[in-house]
């Protein structure tokens, strides 16, 4: 993520990892005034009750840019912590391992409505107008809803996503602010190994710090997959497919000497003739002109197909993949991998966005770059 929004060296960057990581890392941006972002993805065992409860996700907080008012500014963040052995993965199991529901409920249910009291002692709240759960022990997060007046719109968004992790607590908290009128509080609880509470307060009109479409639209713009593609999408459904040599991985000097091109996506923009080169190099792609450029981001920038190949055979793994040669806003003209594609696919005019994702993993390295997604997707 550093890399991929080319932030000087001098920016610090940290990884936290675990269930309660999403509570941990936006406790630590409100003493530092970082972004946080939250991912998740979940493995519970095919068959699993969890399998049906769980679901993956991404989020992202950040401080307001360009003298932009915040969305929400934090009144208080209470914590309670409870050596429990409710949840574990082994290293090297590729599952984690539960125990039922009603052996923790009760101690998770008190460390909710202990922290959630604390938070709203320090702000001098009575009761919020909003309230969100996010515990993966439903007994807990269904007690503490009840307790603490929540209108369970939060639940609701869970039936969609299921829970998702470390990042369901920071996708409540963006839901909300899609929901929240002015003044507004926000109670946003986290339920995992202990309990965390956040007390916000919406500073404008719902949904006006949302830097993407409302949590709502995205979750009910989810399309359906077949399960044994989404197995296999897991690896933990093996095929036999073509008969072709897996990728090479990714080596570290080429690597790093590419690494704006591979992680921000700068490509050159000659400035003797205005042509933009991808991937960059020395010499200019039209006129030839040799180290006369100025890098340029295509990061943001949108693309045309101009024209596209549906590989039946490729060793991903699940075929097939479409490759696509686009024209870029601006300038510029790459080949790319197309990915979220819709089941009518793609045609030669459709306008794609750039995505930063995993192409291929190999000898345990996985290599990153930017495909594209449609529009529309």
């Amino acid at each position: 993520m550093h890399a991929v929004l080319e932030l000087p060296a001098t920016v610090a960057a940290a990884d936290l990892v675990g269930l309660r990581a999403g509570a941990g890392a936006l406790a630590l941006a409100l003493r530092s005034g970082a972004a946080i972002v939250a991912a998740d993805l979940r493995t519970p065992a095919p068959g699993a009750p969890d399998e049906l409860a769980h679901g993956d996700a991404a989020v992202a907080l950040a401080p307001p840019r360009d003298g932009q008012p915040p969305a929400a500014t934090v009144l208080a963040h209470a914590a309670a912590t409870e050596e429990l052995l409710d949840r574990w993965r082994a290293p090297g199991e590729a599952h984690p391992t539960v125990w039922d529901e009603r052996f923790t409920a009760g101690v998770l249910g008190a460390a909710l409505a202990s922290a959630a009291r604390g938070a709203l002692a320090a702000a001098g709240v009575e009761r919020p107008d909003h309230v969100v759960v996010a515990c993966a022990n439903g007994r807990a997060a269904s007690a503490a809803r009840r307790a603490l007046g929540s209108d369970g719109a939060d639940g609701e968004l869970e039936r969609l996503t299921g829970h998702t992790g470390a990042a369901h607590l920071p996708l409540l908290i963006a839901d909300a602010l899609d929901r929240a009128a002015a003044g507004e509080t926000i109670l946003a609880l986290s339920g995992a190994d202990g309990a965390d509470a956040f007390l916000l307060r919406a500073e404008g009109a719902p949904g006006a710090g949302n830097r993407a479409a409302p949590v709502r639209a995205q979750a009910g713009a989810l399309a359906w997959i077949a399960y044994d593609r989404f197995l296999r999408w897991r690896g933990l459904l093996e095929i036999s497919g073509a008969k072709r040599p897996d990728p090479a991985p990714p080596a570290a000097p080429p690597s790093l000497r590419t690494r704006d091109w591979k992680f921000g996506l700068v490509a050159a923009r000659c400035t003797a003739c205005g042509t933009v080169t991808t991937p960059p190099g020395r010499a200019c792609a039209s006129c030839g002109a040799v180290d006369a450029s100025e890098p340029v981001s295509l990061r943001d920038k949108p693309a045309r197909v101009v024209s596209y190949t549906v590989d039946h055979l490729t060793p991903t793994p699940a075929p097939p993949l479409v490759v696509a040669i686009v024209d870029v806003e601006g300038g510029g003209r790459r080949s790319v991998q197309v990915t979220d594609l819709p089941a009518a696919g793609i045609a030669v005019g459709d306008l794609l966005r750039p995505t930063f994702r995993r192409l291929s993993s190999s000898d345990g390295i996985h290599n990153y770059f930017w495909k594209a997604r449609p529009e529309a997707a």
